[in-house]
């Protein structure tokens, strides 16, 4: 690339990573509100059977009933009942994931054909009105259709993936990939503090006038999330430009300085094949990964009320580790070894210290030094959680036509909506099965049996994960190939 393509790359790079920090603030402010939000809700309407959140109670209830009859269950009934705040939030989170598992395919092929730009701001659209639904969301109903609303709109962070890929050179891409990594860490370290704050302001009492309009206790966290979002979408209309055909315009000036260098490889039927496979292989692996992880994290909260007792300011600690401890991997580790290493051998370390993470959740039930063990797991699972979903997108667009005229499986957009799907697709499913595993065998069992499959996982990534070690670009055809020792 030109310096002038240089800059005009990291500049694109910088506004998206600031979009995606705005609404990931955005989206975690709800987190620490959850509980109690839904408490409101049970409260105002868990006596109408009727109503849409009175049906979702019944379903618990059988689900809690099969789980305290179980005779292997560690649960009894007066314990399953505190959960019913839990399951009821995970309930209402693995539809938001499911309605990404439709969703996120269709705005990747949109964002192929209308452009980026244009399609992040439709999907912003959408995020503002989940937002302004939710600011007056008295009942579960409108509650859950403000969440409804944001799961089939939110798309920024699929296609702040997209618009990197299209801006920066494959053997630079894991490095640029994992500000959206490091986004999320912030994000979701500093994110539910900023919630929990705004939600001790409560707008129905500051103000009563406001309640006829439909505001109520938790109003206020919305309202800043609405604020957030309208800046979001100012900034991104103001400065982001149109990138589906940034590299080829790059690859122009690139040629008529250098003419030279304009001659390009032929695209050969093998290599769309082998690209076509691979990425097959790694939407597999993202699906397998993210209902393990997501179903192992989703624990958390279980293993230390139950076995430390922790309050919800340990609880927030703990969480506030994790995400420092995984912005620091993805800043300080994975940007400056991704390209010594290679995608897949880090993702492989990041599995790995999964596994043995969670035989250190396992072992935290048994041992006299419980919280050594806990601080340990959650280290490692840091270190999963900063590694190996930023470094298998990396591999997943390394597969992708740079060419952006094309329109086929392998085209950015498409490919990488889909592979984002399948993680959504895990993450859907993963919370309430390990909830399941938990309750009936205790966490012991849970986190044992979780290291035992997260080996597995580990083991069929190496075996199928495609291997890209530091690429270069192949001019025009997008096919990563492996520069020599030589040529290092």
């Amino acid at each position: 690339m030109t310096e002038s393509n240089t800059v005009d790359q990291k500049r694109i790079v910088g506004i998206v990573f600031k979009a995606l920090l705005i609404d990931l603030f955005s989206f975690t402010i709800i987190l620490p509100l959850f509980p109690r939000l839904l408490n409101y809700y049970q409260f105002e309407e868990g006596g109408h059977k009727e109503t849409i959140l009175g049906y979702f109670l019944q379903l618990l209830e059988q689900f809690k009933y099969l789980i305290v009859t179980n005779k292997r269950s560690s649960a009894t009934g007066n314990y399953a009942d505190k959960w019913d705040t839990v399951l009821l939030g995970g309930l209402v989170g693995s539809l938001f994931s499911l309605l990404q598992f439709f969703i996120s395919p269709i705005i990747g092929r949109a964002s192929d054909r209308l452009g980026r730009r244009k399609v992040l701001l439709y999907t912003m659209v959408g995020n503002v009105l989940s937002t302004l639904v939710w600011l007056f969301a008295r009942s579960f109903t409108l509650f859950l259709v403000a969440r409804i609303i944001a799961g089939l709109s939110e798309g920024n962070v699929q296609l702040s993936i997209a618009i990197i890929s299209d801006v920066t050179a494959p053997e630079n891409r894991s490095k640029s990939l994992a500000l959206v990594g490091i986004a999320f860490a912030i994000a979701f370290t500093v994110g539910p503090a900023i919630g929990a704050w705004f939600a001790s302001i409560d707008l129905s009492v500051n103000w009563p006038f406001l309640v006829k309009f439909g505001i109520y206790p938790y109003s206020m966290a919305a309202f800043i999330g609405l604020v957030l979002l309208v800046i979001e979408t100012y900034y991104l209309y103001k400065y982001l430009p149109e990138t589906i055909h940034f590299r080829k315009e790059a690859e122009k000036k690139k040629q008529q300085e250098t003419p030279s260098s304009s001659t390009k490889p032929t695209i050969t039927l093998e290599s769309i094949q082998r690209r076509l496979l691979g990425l097959r292989n790694l939407k597999q692996l993202m699906c397998l990964f993210s209902f393990l992880f997501s179903g192992m994290e989703f624990t958390l909260v279980f293993l230390t009320f139950d076995v430390l007792d922790y309050s919800h300011m340990q609880q927030g600690k703990l969480l506030g580790y994790m995400g420092i401890v995984s912005a620091l991997i993805q800043g300080g580790y994975v940007r400056r070894r991704v390209q010594k290493m290679g995608e897949k051998a880090i993702v492989i370390q990041g599995m790995a210290s999964c596994a043995v993470g969670l035989y250190c959740l396992a072992h935290t039930t048994k041992a006299s030094n419980a919280t050594f063990w806990l601080y340990l797991g959650v280290t490692l699972l840091a270190f999963t959680s900063g590694t190996v979903v930023n470094c298998l997108t990396s591999l997943a667009s390394l597969q992708c036509h740079e060419d952006e005229n094309r329109e086929d499986a392998l085209s950015k957009g498409r490919a990488l909506g889909e592979f984002r799907s399948y993680g959504q697709l895990g993450r859907s499913l993963g919370p309430i099965s390990a909830c399941g595993l938990y309750w009936i065998f205790g966490p012991s069992v849970c986190y044992a049996l979780g290291a035992v499959c997260m080996v597995g996982t580990t083991w069929i990534t190496v075996s199928r994960a495609p291997t890209i070690g530091r690429t270069a670009s192949v001019e025009g055809a997008g096919v990563p190939v492996r520069k020599s020792k030589k040529a290092e």
